[in-house]
C-alpha cells in the first residue's frame, strides 16, 4: 500500500516563485515607441455631448411598419400596372414587360412577408 504524499506548503511556495521568476524574464514589446511624434504632438479630440450621437445612431434604423406600408404599396401599384398592361396590348415586348413586372411585384411579397416574419421575432 503506496501512501500518497501532501504537498507541503513550502514546495508549493517555492514552486510558485520559480515559475513566477521565469515569466519575469520574458521580453516585452517596447510600448513607448508605438507612438508617433506626430500622434504625441497632436491635439486631444473635442469632447462632444452624446444625446446626438446617439440620435444618429437610432436615425438610421429601420421601421419595419412604414416599411412594410411602401412595400405593400409598391407592390400593389406595380399589380395594378401589370394588369393594366396586359390587358391593353399583346405584343412580345409587352408580355417581357408584364412578366418582369409581374416576378418584382412577387419579389416584394416576399420581402415585406419576410419583414413581417422578423418583425413578429422580435
Amino acid at each position: 500500500m503506496t501512501l500518497m504524499r501532501t504537498p507541503r506548503p513550502l514546495s508549493i511556495t517555492a514552486l510558485f516563485l520559480g515559475v513566477s521568476l521565469i515569466a519575469g524574464c520574458t521580453q516585452f514589446p517596447e510600448l513607448d515607441r508605438t507612438i508617433t511624434p506626430e500622434l504625441e504632438a497632436a491635439p486631444y479630440p473635442d469632447l462632444v455631448p452624446i444625446d446626438p450621437l446617439l440620435a444618429k445612431a437610432t436615425a438610421g434604423r429601420i421601421d419595419p411598419v412604414r416599411t412594410e406600408a411602401e412595400l405593400s404599396g409598391r407592390a400593389a401599384q406595380l399589380e395594378a400596372r401589370a394588369g393594366r398592361i396586359g390587358t391593353t396590348s399583346t405584343n412580345a415586348t409587352t408580355a417581357t414587360r408584364v412578366a418582369r413586372l409581374r416576378a418584382k411585384a412577387a419579389e416584394l411579397r416576399r420581402a415585406r412577408q419576410a419583414a413581417e416574419t422578423s418583425a413578429e421575432a422580435e
